[in-house]
């Protein structure tokens, strides 16, 4: 029993000392790739699935999780999902740009003036007829 406890005791010193190699740099982005690199199982608890072939990045906290935890409804980003969604849909309008503002102007001008041309010419010829 002792040689089991001193093999996951050499796994644990071993991880730490990567995880304090892996974060000597003072660039978060770099720290986090590399503990993403050491530690590759799904960040899910309790979840012992390797992620190292093929594993999913939520976007919204960053973590990686195997395919059964991919969504994040899944894994607990169900509500950062849902104020995005929300945010999306509320703020879809984005105002035109001044040049495509005045180039709808002008076409809404020219096809009033072509509409309100055609109505004369129909009243002319009723009256005509008469």
């Amino acid at each position: 029993m002792s040689t089991i406890t001193k093999t996951s005791e050499t796994k644990i010193k071993n991880k730490e000392k990567n995880l304090k190699k892996a974060t000597d740099s003072n660039d978060l982005d770099t720290v986090l790739d590399n503990v993403k690199k050491i530690d590759v199982t799904c960040c899910f608890t309790k979840c012992k699935k390797k992620t190292s072939d093929f594993g999913i990045d939520c976007k919204y906290c960053s973590s990686r999780f195997c395919t059964a935890h991919g969504l994040p409804e899944i894994h607990g980003c169900g509500e950062a999902v849902k104020r995005d969604e929300q945010r999306k849909f509320q703020h879809l309008y984005t105002a035109p740009s001044q040049e495509k503002h005045n180039q709808a102007a002008n076409k809404l001008t020219a096809k009033l003036k072509q509409m309100q041309f055609e109505r004369k010419g129909k009243q002319c010829s009723n009256k005509s007829k008469k």
